[in-house]
């Protein structure tokens, strides 16, 4: 797409005509990124792997945002939690909301350490 300000042609952005939920994915999942370095022959499987490597300058920004989203979730563990034993009552909503939080936190941190062993597998591994 391409777009005319004053007699001039201005490439716009391929993010302007995806959808939002396609930009957030790519905003926060960093396995798009990368190729299957495992299947084909052995030069396809090579080209995989240099794009692999070219792509982990990438993945420094996506520990960034995954560590962020850890930190904000595990706040809103701690504090659901500690509010829910203030509370009175047996399983409350708050309970639920606490247990939530805490996989979404356990799922983030998975995300952030295959990331980082990603990162740190294609920086040392020239071949």
């Amino acid at each position: 797409m391409s777009q005319r300000v004053s007699g001039q042609v201005i490439a716009a952005s391929y993010y302007d005509d995806m959808p939002f939920s396609l930009v957030l994915f790519r905003f926060l999942w960093p396995f798009w990124l990368l190729k299957d370095a495992s299947s084909g022959d052995r030069l396809t499987r090579a080209a995989a792997y240099r794009h692999n490597r070219d792509m982990r300058i990438y993945l420094p920004g996506y520990l960034v945002r995954w560590m962020v989203s850890c930190l904000a979730t595990l706040g809103m563990t701690m504090g659901l939690g500690a509010l829910a034993n203030h509370t009175s009552g047996e399983t409350g909503i708050l309970n639920v909301l606490a247990a939530g939080s805490g996989m979404a936190f356990a799922c983030g941190v998975c995300v952030w350490v295959v990331t980082a062993y990603i990162y740190v597998f294609l920086s040392r591994h020239e071949s």
